[in-house]
C-alpha cells in the first residue's frame, strides 16, 4: 500500500492552495486555481465501513449528513450514519434501529439513504429485510430536527411479499415548487419469497413531513430475466421529480444484460409523485464482463469485487443559462477499460446528447463508482474513483472534475487525495465487496465528495474531501 507521508502530502496540499487549517472544511485561498480539500475519515473506524452518500442541509451547508453500511454500529444493525457540524471537520454517528413487529424481526439490510429538507429536517433511510429469510422487507425512514434526536424507524416503501434493494431518498428542497419538502423513496421490489422471480421499481411519495405515504408503480413487474437496478432520483425547481435506473431486457440476446449490455432508463412525475411516467431510454452502455455475464460488472484485478452503476442523476435549479438541464453521470465498459461519462438532456428527459468523457482520452485506467451533483450556480459536479495512477491498474485514487458550460465539456480533473486504496484490502470476508456507491453534494462554493478508502490497509473506511471553487 502506497500512502504520500505526512510531510509530503502537507506540502502537496500547499503548492495546490494555502489552507489555514487541516479540515475538510477547512479556510482556504483558492484565488485563482481551484483548491483541495484535505481528505478527513469520517467514519469512527474500528471495523469495516463502505457506502458513502451526502447531502448538506439547505439552511446551513456547513451542516453534512453521510450515510454508510457501518460495522461499528451495534449488531445486527449495519445502517450507520455520519453527521457533521463544522463542514467535515468533526462527525457524530447514528445508526438505525432492529424493527421488531408481532410476526418478525427486520434488520436494517443496507442501502443507506439520506436527505434535507427546506426547513432543515434530517433524514436517514435503509432497506429492511426479515431476520429470517431475507425476502420480505421495507424502506424505513427516521427524521430528526438536530441531527442527535431521532423519530423512530417508520415504514415508508414496502409491497407485500417482497424485500427492497438498490433504493434512493430525495427531497424537494425547490422554494416555489408546488411540491416543495416533499419526500421520495424509490426501490427495487424484489419476490415472491422464495422465487424472487419478479423485481419492479416503485416509489412512495410524502407531502406532509413524512406521517403519511402513497405508493407509486414506475413501471409494469418486471419477470427475470428482465431485470431492474440502481434507482436514482432528483427534482426539478418547477417541483417535477425525475426517476432514473439500469435496466435489462427480458428476451433475446440482451435478457438479462448477459450480452453485457445494459440500457439506462428514466421515468419522472409532474404531480408529486402520484403518476409516473413510462420508463424511455436515455442512453445504452456495455458492462464490464463478469462470471455471469448479468446486470452488475466486475473491477478488473480484484478479489471479484463488483462495481455497481448507478445512473446519478441532477438538475440544474439555478437561474442560469443551462437552468433546467438534466445530467445523468455513470460508466461504461469500452473493452479494455470502466470509463466515466456524463449525458444531458435540454428538454427535460425527451433527447439526450451522447455521452461525455469526465475524464482525458489519456486516462484509459479503470474510473468507477461515480456521482454526480449541481450547483446553486448551475455548476456540474462529479466525483469518482480513478486508477490512472497505479501502473498495475489496481489501486485507486479519488477525483473530481467540474462542468461550467452545461455538461458539454469538463475542465481539468482534480486529484482529491493522494493516498492509494487497493479494492481487494476492504476488510469484507474474502475480501469481494467494497461498497455499493460513492456520493457528492455542493457546500456553497464547495464541491464535497465522499468515497470508500481503505489506504489504512485493513479495510474500508468513509472518507470526506472535494474541491473548493472562488
Amino acid at each position: 500500500m502506497r500512502v504520500l507521508t505526512p510531510t509530503l502530502f502537507a506540502i502537496f496540499l500547499v503548492l495546490l492552495c494555502c489552507l489555514t487549517s487541516g479540515a475538510a472544511g477547512a479556510q482556504v485561498n483558492c484565488s485563482p486555481a481551484p483548491c483541495v480539500l484535505p481528505p478527513t475519515q469520517a467514519s469512527e473506524g474500528g471495523a469495516l465501513v463502505n457506502t458513502s452518500p451526502i447531502v448538506a442541509n439547505p439552511l446551513n451547508p456547513e451542516r453534512l449528513l453521510l450515510g454508510s453500511n457501518d460495522w461499528n454500529c451495534p449488531a445486527p444493525s449495519t445502517a450507520g450514519f455520519h453527521l457533521s457540524n463544522d463542514g467535515g471537520s468533526t462527525w457524530s454517528v447514528t445508526c438505525m434501529p432492529v424493527v421488531r413487529t408481532k410476526n418478525y424481526v427486520f434488520w436494517p439490510d443496507g442501502d443507506p439513504m439520506v436527505g434535507y429538507d427546506r426547513n432543515g429536517v434530517a433524514y436517514i433511510a435503509t432497506s429492511y429485510a426479515d431476520s429470517e429469510t431475507g425476502s420480505i422487507g421495507f424502506v424505513g425512514v427516521q427524521k430528526s430536527q438536530d441531527g442527535m434526536h431521532w423519530s423512530q424507524p417508520a415504514a415508508v416503501l414496502s409491497v407485500p411479499e417482497t424485500v427492497p434493494v438498490e433504493g434512493w431518498l430525495t427531497v424537494d428542497t425547490n422554494v416555489g415548487s408546488p411540491y416543495l419538502n416533499s419526500l421520495y423513496v424509490t426501490a427495487v421490489m424484489i419476490g415472491p419469497p422464495g422465487v424472487q422471480s419478479e423485481n419492479q421499481v416503485v416509489v412512495s411519495h410524502s407531502h406532509d413531513g413524512g406521517r403519511t405515504w402513497s405508493r407509486a408503480q414506475a413501471e409494469p413487474i418486471q419477470t427475470y430475466p428482465a431485470n431492474e437496478g440502481f434507482t436514482s432520483m432528483a427534482v426539478g425547481k418547477d417541483g417535477t421529480a425525475y426517476l432514473t435506473w439500469q435496466h435489462c431486457v427480458g428476451t433475446g440476446p440482451a435478457a438479462g444484460c448477459k450480452n453485457g449490455r445494459g440500457y439506462m432508463v428514466l421515468s419522472k412525475s409532474s404531480d408529486g409523485g402520484v403518476t409516473w411516467s413510462h420508463p424511455t431510454l436515455m442512453t445504452a452502455i456495455m458492462i464490464a464482463p463478469s462470471p455471469c455475464n448479468c446486470y452488475a460488472g466486475l473491477l478488473p484485478n480484484t478479489n471479484d469485487v463488483r462495481v455497481y452503476n448507478y445512473p446519478a442523476i441532477g438538475v440544474d435549479n439555478s437561474s442560469g443559462p443551462y437552468a433546467g438541464n438534466l445530467y445523468v453521470v455513470m460508466y461504461t465498459w469500452t473493452g479494455t477499460y470502466m470509463q466515466v461519462q456524463v449525458i444531458r438532456s435540454t428538454d427535460g428527459g425527451s433527447t439526450w446528447s451522447k455521452p461525455v468523457p469526465v475524464a482525458s482520452a489519456s486516462d484509459a485506467h479503470d474510473q468507477f463508482f461515480p456521482w454526480l451533483s449541481v450547483s446553486s450556480t448551475g455548476l456540474v459536479g462529479v466525483s469518482w474513483l480513478d486508477r490512472r495512477n497505479d501502473p498495475a491498474n489496481i489501486d485507486y485514487q479519488a477525483f473530481a472534475a467540474i462542468s461550467a458550460d452545461g455538461g458539454q465539456s469538463f475542465q481539468p480533473n482534480v486529484q482529491l487525495t493522494t493516498a492509494f486504496s487497493n479494492p481487494n484490502v476492504n476488510g469484507y470476508p474474502f475480501n469481494e465487496w467494497m461498497g455499493d456507491y460513492t456520493g457528492n453534494t455542493w457546500n456553497g462554493p464547495d464541491f464535497v465528495a465522499a468515497w470508500m478508502d481503505s489506504s489504512n490497509g485493513i479495510d474500508m473506511q468513509d472518507v470526506v474531501g472535494g474541491i473548493r471553487l472562488r
